[in-house]
């Protein structure tokens, strides 16, 4: 009889911790990739841009991630590839479809040349935001505007690109 009673607390436990969990999954990070334009200053030259990253979540909407992307330039010479080590806050981390979860990131970035005897790259930094927009559990349209300042690698102070891609969760 002791048994029996100790066999039925334990699955009115199991079954009580069952319903108190939360319905709404709880994703550690989010993959994306990208492609877009944009512009530098001085100069004003057209930029096509192309690139993926990740991120991990630390704390609430807190992340910090990675990319790389290339950076395409009217003179060959000056193509560029850029990576760049981020922190970033998601104000709608969980998001469900149908749902926008805009976000702030910005970090330290490193541009280097496409080309050999071009150069060796330099740090600069990156700032910027956007939003994804959950079409569906696992899959969202990322918008997003950047900015890559400070290089010495280009001869601009500001690269700005509007990015357009996917997000993966």
């Amino acid at each position: 009889m002791k048994r029996l009673i100790a066999t039925a607390a334990l699955l009115l436990v199991i079954t009580a911790s069952a319903a108190a969990q939360d319905a709404a999954p709880r994703y550690r990070g989010q993959g994306y990739a990208f492609f877009g334009m944009g512009t530098a200053t001085p100069g004003n030259p057209f930029l096509k841009y192309a690139g993926g990253g990740g991120e991990g979540f630390l704390y609430k909407g807190l992340a910090f991630g990675g990319e790389v992307e290339y950076a395409g330039e009217p003179n060959p010479q000056l193509n560029a590839w850029i990576g760049s080590a981020d922190f970033s806050y998601h104000f709608g981390r969980h998001a469900a479809r149908g749902k926008l979860d805009p976000f702030l990131v910005g970090g330290f970035s490193v541009v280097g040349p496409t080309q050999k005897g071009n150069g060796r790259g330099s740090p600069a930094g990156n700032f910027g935001g956007g939003a994804n927009w959950w079409l569906s559990t696992h899959a969202a349209l990322r918008f997003e505007f950047r900015d890559v300042a400070g290089s010495n690698f280009w001869p601009y102070d500001h690269a700005l690109s509007f990015r357009i891609g996917i997000a993966f969760r």
